[in-house]
């Protein structure tokens, strides 16, 4: 099984272009599982354009499939004494797969701190089942070890749109945080899910990404994801995304369009 690390250990070619390869193992049905191609992205920015902003915003776009051999193309769109944004294209033997805006900026000094977004009361992850073995369980889910709150199945035909659970990496990375995050933000499935009384193929179409914090971090590895949609109709899904750390701090938020083809 081919870790984080190993995927995201690009090389780069002559022309300023950057290498990666997706195995089996991170792939979902004929594409790669979204997070690790906006990894692979990230660290294609930070290799490309090294500097001082931690990661602030992620604006990815999933235009196509991404599997096996990848290429990703940078572009230094803007920079200032506060803040850089760099564009990265990702694609593959299957054509062109994602685009990715990502900006970079620090903190600022305010008078305003205005923070309200508790972590839910729920129990720790040593108190919850993981998700069990399946064989229609998408490939790249194996990297990871995940606990829903609810059980240790994921349940369908529920009257909300909701999902709550406990991620982590089987095998702990090694890379830049924002990368590991990246690459775990994502791991669920979409929150429309929940709603499906019969199963049939669903697809983030994008995926905004607002880091709350400069160097995520948690302890024993464990993040809390939340998905929630209140707008699932005409085949389209509008969720919005919360990820805290271990200690309860929000450490990312953002959503995604999806499309439901059920």
């Amino acid at each position: 099984m081919s870790n984080l690390d190993a995927v995201v250990a690009l090389d780069q070619d002559e022309r300023g272009l950057f290498h990666a390869h997706i195995g089996d193992e991170w792939m979902q049905g004929r594409t790669a599982y979204g997070g690790i191609s906006a990894a692979i992205a990230l660290q294609a920015a930070l290799d490309a354009e090294p500097g001082p902003q931690p990661l602030k915003c992620a604006q990815i776009s999933f235009v196509g499939p991404v599997s096996g051999d990848c290429t990703v193309e940078t572009n230094l769109v803007r920079e200032s004494k506060s803040s850089r944004f760099i564009t990265c294209e990702v694609t593959s033997e299957a054509g062109f797969g994602t685009h990715a805006l990502f900006t970079f900026t620090g903190a600022r000094d305010s008078h305003v701190d205005h923070v309200r977004m508790p972590m839910p009361d729920v129990p720790p992850p040593e108190a919850l089942e993981p998700i069990p073995d399946h064989p229609a369980r998408p490939n790249f889910t194996r990297q990871f070890d995940m606990r829903p709150v609810t059980g240790p199945a994921i349940d369908f035909g529920q009257e909300k749109a909701e999902l709550l659970v406990w991620v982590r990496f089987i095998d702990e990375p090694q890379c830049d945080p924002a990368v590991a995050l990246l690459a775990l933000g994502d791991a669920l499935p979409p929150a429309a899910i929940a709603l499906f009384t019969k199963l049939g193929p669903i697809s983030s179409m994008n995926w905004t990404v607002h880091m709350l914090t400069a160097k995520p971090e948690t302890r024993d590895g464990w993040w809390l994801l939340h998905s929630h949609s209140r707008y699932v109709s005409g085949g389209f899904s509008a969720q919005e995304m919360m990820l805290w750390n271990r200690d309860g701090d929000p450490i990312a938020s953002g959503g995604q369009g999806v499309g439901v083809f059920v």
